[in-house]
Formats: C-alpha cells, sequence, structure tokens
C-alpha cells in the first residue's frame, strides 16, 4: 500500500507538472557590433572622453559649484534616488519571500466548549462546560522552489533595482549637461554685449567725427541724425543682452537647486575651450554608456526572468512546513510533558485546471518582454542618431569657422579703410555704415559659432553617456531584438 501511494502521488505531480505548460521561447537579442564610420569628425587624438566629471575640461571654478550643488539640492535627482530606495526594497522583499519562515505564536482562550464536537458530554468528557485552552510554540515553513521560481524573482527585483540606479545617473547626466548648456549660454551673452558695447563706442566716435564734419560744412544734419538713430538702436540691443544674461542667470539658478534670488550672485562665465578628445570612428559600443540604454537592458533582464516565473508557475509547488509546541485543555497543564505536540510534513499545490489564467499570465509577460526589447531598440537607434549628428555638426563647424574667420578679417580690413575714406572725405556716412553693419554680422556670427561649437561638445558629452559606465560598457550594443510575440503553445 505505501508503494502504491507514492506511485499515485507521482503520477499527480507528473500529470500537473505539465498542465498546459506553453512552449517557452525566450526573445533573443543577437549582438550586432557596429561601427559608426564615414562619419566625419574633427581631428582629434584617442582618449578616454568624457570622464565622469567633464564639465571640469573647461577649467571654471563657478561652473563646478553650480553642478556640485545641483547634484544635491535639484529635485528631479532626489525623486530617481527614491525610486532606487523602492527597488532596492522591493528586492529584499522578494529575497525575504524566498527565505525560511519560522514563527513564535501563543494564545489562550476561556469559553464553553460544544456538547456535540470534540469533547463529548458529561460524564465521559467535559463538553457544555466552560474551560480554559491555550496553544504556544514556533512554527517553520520553507517553500522548496524546485522550479526557480523565487530565484527569478529575485533577479528581476535585482535587475529593476539596477535599472532604476541607471535612470538616476540618466537624470544626473540630463541636469548637468541642461545646466553647461544654459552656462554656455551665459558665456555667449556676455560675448554679444562686449560686441555691442565695442560697437556702440565705435557709433559714438562716428557720430562726433559727424558733428565736426557737419561743422565743417563736409555733412549734413541728415548724416548726424542717421548716427544718432544707430547709437541709439545700439543701446536697445544693450538692454535686450542684459535681460538676456538676467533670465539665463534665473535658469542656472533654478538648475542649480537655489531660489531665483541667488542668480544675481553668478558672475560672468569663465570657460576654457577643451580638445576634441575622440577617435575618427567610434563604435557603437560606445552607446552601451548611455545610462538610459543600460536601464533598457536592464529591464529587458527583469522582463526575461519574469518569463521565468510565469513559467515556474506551471509546476507543482512543494512547501515544507513543522511545528513544536504545547496545547492542552485547561490553561494550568499546557507547560506539562505530556502537551507536548509536534508535526512535520509537506504541502503540495498543484495547478490541475485555472480556467487558462497561468496560460493568460505567461503570454501577458512574453508581451511585457516584446514592450520592453522595442523600446531598448528604439533607444539604440535613437542613441546612434543623436551620437553621428552631433559628430557632423561638429565637421562641419570647423569648416564654417575657417571660413567665418577669414570673413571678419576682411570685414576688418573693409571697416577700417572706410573709416579712413570717412575722416578724408571720400566717402560718405552710409558707407561707413554699410560697412560697420557687415563687420558686426560677422562678429556676431563668429560669437555664435564659438557659443555653437560649445554647445555641441556638450551634446556629444550626452550623447556618450557623460563618463557614465557600468557592467555592459564593455558589451556590443544590440541594435535588432527579436520579439517574440506568437502565442504559446502547449509541450
Amino acid at each position: 500500500m505505501p508503494k502504491l501511494r507514492l506511485a499515485a502521488a507521482q503520477a499527480v505531480l507528473a500529470l500537473a507538472g505539465c498542465a498546459a505548460l506553453p512552449a517557452a521561447q525566450q526573445a533573443q537579442a543577437p549582438s550586432a557590433h557596429l561601427i559608426l564610420q564615414n562619419v566625419p569628425t574633427p581631428a582629434v587624438t584617442l582618449a578616454a572622453w568624457p570622464t565622469e566629471t567633464w564639465w571640469k575640461s573647461y577649467a571654471d571654478p563657478q561652473l563646478d559649484g553650480l553642478i556640485e550643488r545641483a547634484l544635491v539640492n535639484n529635485p528631479t535627482l532626489a525623486a530617481a534616488s527614491a525610486r532606487i530606495a523602492q527597488a532596492e526594497a522591493a528586492a529584499g522583499s522578494a529575497s525575504a519571500e524566498a527565505a525560511a519562515r519560522l514563527n513564535a505564536d501563543a494564545n489562550v482562550s476561556y469559553g464553553r466548549q460544544s456538547e456535540n464536537y470534540l469533547i463529548p458530554k458529561p460524564p465521559l468528557g467535559k463538553g457544555g462546560q466552560s474551560i480554559s485552552q491555550g496553544w504556544a510554540g514556533i512554527s517553520l515553513g520553507y517553500d522548496l522552489d524546485l522550479w526557480g521560481r523565487h530565484a527569478a524573482l529575485i533577479r528581476a527585483a535585482r535587475d529593476q533595482a539596477d535599472a532604476a540606479g541607471f535612470d538616476l545617473a540618466a537624470a544626473r547626466l540630463a541636469l548637468t549637461t541642461s545646466l553647461a548648456h544654459s552656462y554656455a549660454q551665459l558665456a555667449s551673452q556676455y560675448e554679444l554685449l562686449d560686441l555691442a558695447e565695442a560697437t556702440l563706442k565705435q557709433r559714438q566716435a562716428i557720430a562726433d567725427l559727424t558733428r565736426l564734419r557737419n561743422t565743417a560744412g563736409l555733412d549734413t544734419q541728415a548724416e548726424i541724425r542717421q548716427a544718432e538713430s544707430g547709437t541709439a538702436a545700439l543701446r536697445a540691443e544693450l538692454v535686450q543682452a542684459q535681460t538676456a544674461i538676467a533670465v539665463t542667470s534665473l535658469q542656472l539658478a533654478v538648475l542649480a537647486g537655489a531660489m531665483p534670488e541667488t542668480a544675481a550672485a553668478i558672475k560672468r562665465p569663465r570657460m576654457q575651450m577643451p580638445p576634441f578628445n575622440l577617435p575618427a570612428n567610434l563604435p557603437l559600443d560606445l552607446l552601451g554608456r548611455r545610462p538610459e540604454i543600460a536601464a533598457q537592458r536592464a529591464r529587458i533582464d527583469a522582463a526575461t526572468e519574469q518569463i521565468q516565473v510565469a513559467r515556474a508557475q506551471f509546476y507543482p509547488n512543494l512547501n515544507l512546513s513543522a511545528m513544536l509546541g504545547y496545547q492542552a485543555i485547561g490553561i494550568g497543564q499546557l507547560l506539562s510533558s505530556g502537551s507536548l505536540t509536534s508535526s512535520i510534513g509537506p504541502a503540495i499545490h498543484l495547478p490541475l485546471f485555472d480556467g487558462g489564467l497561468l496560460r493568460a499570465n505567461y503570454r501577458l509577460k512574453l508581451a511585457d518582454l516584446d514592450a520592453v526589447i522595442a523600446q531598448y531598440n528604439q533607444s539604440v537607434l535613437a542613441a546612434a542618431q543623436d551620437a553621428v549628428e552631433q559628430l557632423t555638426r561638429s565637421a562641419a563647424l570647423e569648416r564654417e569657422a575657417t571660413a567665418t574667420t577669414a570673413a571678419l578679417a576682411a570685414a576688418q580690413e573693409a571697416y577700417r579703410l572706410a573709416q579712413l575714406r570717412y575722416r578724408e572725405g571720400l566717402s560718405s556716412y552710409l558707407t561707413v555704415l554699410a560697412v560697420e553693419n557687415q563687420l558686426l554680422s560677422q562678429q556676431r556670427a563668429l560669437t555664435s559659432l564659438n557659443a555653437r561649437r560649445l554647445d555641441l561638445q556638450i551634446a556629444l558629452v550626452r550623447a556618450l553617456g557623460g563618463g557614465f559606465a557600468n557592467e555592459f560598457a564593455n558589451e556590443s550594443a544590440n541594435i535588432h531584438a527579436a520579439p517574440r510575440t506568437a502565442a504559446p503553445e502547449k509541450p
């Protein structure tokens, strides 16, 4: 009989173990080691760039202080840190669930006993009387996790915690690059203010000369009014430049997590232009250094583990339980040796029929994996496009800088000659004004170009992850991951 019962139990386990179990076909993400080739890049040398503290390459202590303050005080980073704490707590909960559970319990009660239940009527028993009873002991429960369900849950929770950490790195990178971008914009606005002030001095000098020429009978009131109009327009530009500086300073104060009134303490930037230390061809592996891509890969791992969890639910669940304690009717006998009680044995859960609930849950986890893979592929392609665009713009900017510098030199010489001819009475004020406008346009173009160069450097820092490094950084980026969208089949 014991052998017969054992054989029957094994048959039931085998039946439950394959109860409508779908065929698990895990989505694959084959490696696609690509190179960003044929992309024009500046003439640079190979070096480790960017670094984790990439902003220090600009050698501006004020920028360093603003970024350090932002990393401590910005609310966005605080929220991301809270999500990390949540994910780590969830991972700890998953680990605790897989551990053995040992509990101590005790209870005492007093009440009337049924005459028709465990205790018979008098005189054979005490049924119908009010008596005390109690229980005190310890109990042990442990899930044997034969199919790896708890292990997969733990791995999934840890992957989600990793993803939350990578999200924090992404938020940190977005914050630092945004702040550096605004800081570079502030530097450009100060340069435009200098240009407007220098041009105003030139126009005031021309206006004074025009009045002298009018006194000598060489110019009319029309030339004087034109000169005065030009100086008035430049004063309006000065006000606009000063307003732009004030607004950008406010933005920097807020990004740094400070109150707006601290914007007045932000001085003129003193950023130095660091070299572009990049190779001629960038491996696409570098995109793995972007924290948002690392977060997507961690979520793919978590979704894959969730599929293993859903698959394990098709198999029998075996728990081991044990109990040791004292139990007695009559509280005075609770701790006597005769009241000792104990038990040990397995508890089996057999998923024989559930109306398709387990299969539906399995399909849901497969669909979740397809979704995160598609999102990952989209993120990688967007990152590749971003890097290529920044490199292309950087190369084009160098060529534009050469042409703009040459045009500025020619405009400066033309303006010098126009001033000489006007002083000698060989040309009109309109000629000087036209040449001056050309010079001013080229000066602004060069200022704008320098600002764009800084912007592109910062954008390239963001495109290459800002010095972020993790276990995925040395792996190839997976451009194409094959989603598993077909319905699972029976074995």
